[in-house]
């Protein structure tokens, strides 16, 4: 009986260091404002959208200023489009993008090919100029 609650205590150590292990390799959750800092970093962006702006190659959200003042993109490619809906009614949302970020004439974006990277959010983190 001894040595079953001796490897059940084990057990239990092991699957909460596993667990607070997998907290600790989540991306990053910052503003769209500090993702300038962050580039070439797996993240999870969040900001108001400003403009969404729609050609017949991409659609680009624009976070923080319109552009071409933008602080942060999150940009879908018309092959990928199809997948989300709704997104002209995103503007003046907060969102949150998960993804790597590059950049892109000077400016950081995230690339979204799937909608499991683009959430609505009620966030808690204020997008602020630094």
């Amino acid at each position: 009986m001894r040595t079953i609650g001796c490897l059940l205590f084990i057990f239990l150590l092991g699957y909460r260091s596993l667990a607070e292990e997998a907290k600790t390799n989540a991306p990053p959750k910052i503003t769209a404002y500090e993702a300038k800092n962050h580039i070439d970093s797996q993240a999870v962006v969040v900001g108001k959208v400003v403009e969404v702006y729609t050609t017949d190659k991409l659609v680009r959200l624009n976070l923080g200023k319109p552009f071409p003042q933008q602080i942060f993109t999150a940009v879908i490619f018309a092959d990928k489009t199809n997948q989300f809906s709704e997104l002209d009614k995103l503007k003046g949302k907060t969102i949150e993008v998960s993804g790597k970020i590059i950049l892109y004439r000077e400016k950081p974006q995230i690339i979204l090919n799937s909608t499991n990277q683009l959430r609505i959010v009620e966030s808690s983190l204020k997008a602020r100029p630094k």
